[in-house]
């Protein structure tokens, strides 16, 4: 069983109720300008809220400018990859009974070899040479050590992996409504990418340029009506 919170991750986000609509209409109309219209001007005042339940991405409009009149020059193909969400939780997983095994075996050694490993590890501390009767225990201990900090890290990448794979679905398939663990399901995260002009004003000038809005869907199989596919609304999640 998975003991990492991020595993049993379940969508408890809160959203603004007029921000929503807006939003769950572009997904579901193909219309992408409005929901760029929306966000640009959510960064233009700063409006964190809104942006929490539209976006990945932070545009830093005072940074980079801010974005009005966008026009939509092209809209891309949608492109899709399957859900990973299911398969790190059991990367998660396996990476912490791995963990969970070697520590069980090194507290035996440990155990075992305790009053070496504290003669080894005093000696390191005063940085004296290990006695020769030590030596093989000195190995051992840091061989241990390197590998505890191995698996460490194997569990953490995991996690992490884990959590930016539920943070970048969730946000596209959030009902405060319905409430959906994402761990549950398989499904596909689609992408398409949106071609832009628009003023950006900095320092004071104002200039027009072509921007690159990257939109994502996230869907969900056995999570709709019937059993059948939940398809989320889109959600920006680039900007270049």
């Amino acid at each position: 069983m998975v003991r990492s919170k991020t595993a049993t991750f379940v969508l408890m986000l809160f959203a603004a109720p007029a921000m929503a609509l807006l939003v769950s209409a572009c997904g579901g109309g193909g219309d992408e300008l409005p929901l760029i219209r929306a966000y640009f001007r959510a960064t233009n005042t700063g409006d964190r809220r809104s942006l929490a339940n539209i976006a990945l991405f932070a545009w830093n409009a005072q940074e980079q400018g801010a974005v009005t009149s966008p026009s939509i020059d092209s809209v891309g193909e949608v492109n899709s990859r399957p859900l990973r969400v299911q398969d790190l939780v059991q990367a998660l997983a396996d990476a912490e009974a791995e963990e969970d095994t070697f520590t069980e075996e090194k507290i035996v050694y440990q155990n075992e070899e305790f009053d070496a490993i504290n003669r080894v590890l005093e000696a390191e501390r005063e940085e004296e040479e290990v006695s020769a009767s030590d030596r093989d225990v000195q190995e051992a201990w840091t061989d241990w050590r390197d590998r505890t900090m191995e698996h460490s890290r194997n569990v953490s990448n995991a996690r992490q992996e884990l959590a930016v794979e539920q943070e970048t679905a969730a946000l596209s398939i959030f009902d405060a409504r319905n409430p959906i663990d994402i761990n549950e399901y398989d499904g596909e995260i689609r992408t398409k990418d949106v071609q832009i002009t628009a003023t950006v004003a900095t320092g004071g000038t104002e200039s027009e340029r072509s921007l690159t809005v990257t939109l994502l869907q996230t869907v969900l199989e056995g999570a709709g009506p019937d059993a059948g596919q939940l398809i989320g609304r889109w959600v920006v999640a680039n900007i270049s």
